[in-house]
């Protein structure tokens, strides 16, 4: 391109100085394009011109120089106004140069020529020639250099990755990667941040199934006790409407057990999310109140309802109805006489929140983790009857939603909370 723009600079140029000695060769004669040539020629420069008389030989090869820095007209280069690249030797030099010259044939027989050395366009392009041969040879030892620093510093951030993949594989699920070996603020470091947190679900989920195992062959073994001996009884001493009427109630509870397990597995696995809709948790506590009203004025417990007004948000009502059934069966079993129970429906800053509030024992704050885990009894501070799965399977409508479920205490009592995000 630089190239380029130096040739057609170079033609603008002699084209201007051709039609400027044409003009005074037209206008004065001559006489007056030689004056002017030789005025130009008293200063320095790359140009060179020749104006020649007619020719005196056959051929026109023999003109007579009139004005002009040339010995002669140059062998063999026609006045067809074009261009042309030669070597000059100019009056006073010792060395020909390179030229760009331009030709025009005037009346009279008279002949010029004017051009241009393209020396210093020559040593430009030369110049730029080496200065991008380097910058190329420079930009490809840094390419290089960088590319073995870049697969270096991949490499070691994937085999960081790697390496933690690999031994979870092994079976040492609390391997987490190192983060601060990934570096900061790239998307290698989010990889990182991301993997850890799969990798402390994985290993939750699967505390979890363990102890849902556990829990599970050690509620199951009561209830199936006391059925094995009911019906052994029954096998000896002959039918007894009692005792099967209490194998079926043992039965029933058996299969809600297991009925709320599997419930609990499907929110975990995602069923449900196909039902959300946008819905106002403010009309959905006043129907909860409406539906518990009469039982807990049974139970001497004043249950109220309360928001600030539409708290629209989406969600799977349904859902979000069994989550508040059951904890509101909760405070039903553990809240005193006389007590109270509060719904409470609010927007938030990133969404909005559901709570049940009683005023009964409470749970102590070491105890809170193991409230929330499926089959977990808390004997010591909830004593009555249950299977543990309530606050599990609201824990996991939370999660559904992308919430979370949290406890807190009531001073007196207990308060839980459902948090959902607005998206």
């Amino acid at each position: 391109m630089t190239q380029n723009q130096l040739d057609a600079d170079a033609r603008s140029l002699l084209v201007a100085e051709r039609e400027t000695i044409v003009e005074v060769f037209n206008r004065e004669g001559v006489a007056g394009a030689a004056a002017l040539i030789e005025a130009e020629l008293r200063i320095p420069g790359p140009l060179a011109t020749l104006i020649t008389g007619p020719s005196r030989a056959p051929g026109g090869q023999a003109s007579k120089p009139i004005a002009g820095d040339l010995p002669g007209w140059p062998a063999g280069l026609a006045t067809d106004d074009g261009f042309h690249r030669l070597e000059l030797l100019r009056v006073g030099r010792t060395t020909a140069e390179p030229f760009l010259v331009t030709t025009k044939q005037l009346s009279g027989g008279y002949r010029l020529l004017v051009g241009r050395s393209l020396e210093e366009q020559q040593r430009l392009t030369a110049t730029l020639t080496t200065s991008l041969v380097a910058a190329i040879g420079i930009a490809l030892a840094l390419a290089l250099a960088i590319s073995f620093l870049l697969t270096r510093t991949i490499g070691s951030r994937v085999q960081e990755i790697a390496d933690v993949a690999g031994a979870v594989s092994g079976g040492d699920l609390s391997r987490r990667v190192d983060l601060p070996a990934l570096g900061r603020g790239d998307a290698f470091y989010s990889l990182g941040i991301a993997l850890n947190a799969m990798l402390a679900r994985i290993e939750a989920l699967l505390d979890e199934l363990r102890s849902i195992t556990d829990g599970l062959a050690h509620d199951l073994r009561s209830p199936l006790t006391r059925m094995k001996a009911r019906i052994d009884r029954l096998a000896i001493s002959g039918g007894d409407d009692a005792a099967i009427a209490a194998i079926g109630v043992e039965a029933d509870a058996l299969l809600a057990m297991l009925d709320i397990s599997l419930e609990i597995s499907r929110l975990e696995a995602g069923i449900g999310r196909d039902g959300f809709r946008r819905i106002d948790l403010a009309e959905l506590i006043n129907d909860m109140a409406e539906m518990y009203g009469p039982l807990a004025e049974d139970n001497g417990v004043a249950l109220t309802a309360r928001s600030d007004g539409p708290v629209e948000i989406m969600a799977n009502r349904q859902l979000l109805l069994r989550a508040l059934a059951n904890l509101v069966d909760n405070a039903l079993r553990h809240a005193p006489g006389g007590g109270e129970i509060m719904l409470e429906a609010a927007a938030s800053s990133d969404g909005a929140r559901l709570s049940v509030a009683d005023r009964g024992p409470g749970i102590a704050d070491a105890m809170r983790p193991e409230a929330l885990r499926r089959f977990g009894r808390l004997d010591a501070a909830r004593s009555k009857s249950g299977a543990g799965l309530g606050l599990s399977l609201a824990a996991a409508i939370a999660r559904l939603h992308g919430g979370t479920l949290t406890l807190t205490g009531n001073n007196p009592g207990l308060r839980v909370e459902i948090a959902i995000p607005a998206n």
